[in-house]
């Protein structure tokens, strides 16, 4: 809250204008984004059509014991994208693919934060 009372948008929000949810947006990620990967984690980048913040889409594979480790793979790695979003250059749509491998915050952080290197996407 602001001094006086009102509520103040923080900059570590996650907006919907800053993920990619159309199908056909997905789709240009996987065919024309650069591909980059580690143990437990992969992203595709691909140069953005409408400019703006860098755009993201978190895509967990069907290999995980159940929805309820997929969604949470889901959950820590968003968290990750929405603390370090700052730091990454605008202008690419981003998609993160997570792999079981993924179990905490430390390690997804970690790997997440070494692929935005290698793509150069970070600051």
């Amino acid at each position: 809250m602001s001094p006086d009372g009102e509520m103040v948008r923080s900059k570590r929000d996650f907006p919907k204008s800053e993920k990619v949810r159309t199908k056909p947006e997905i789709d240009r990620i996987f065919r024309t984004g650069a591909r980059f990967s580690c143990k437990g984690m992969a992203i595709r980048a691909a140069p953005s059509i409408s400019g703006g913040p860098s755009r993201v889409v978190f895509v967990a594979v069907r290999t995980f014991d159940g929805a309820i480790q997929r969604n949470r793979a889901k959950r820590v790695a968003r968290e990750v994208w929405r603390l370090n979003k700052d730091e990454i250059l605008p202008g690419r749509d981003v998609a993160v693919i997570l792999y079981p491998e993924m179990n905490n915050y430390a390690d997804c952080s970690r790997a997440m934060l070494f692929l935005l290197r290698k793509a150069g996407l970070i600051r």
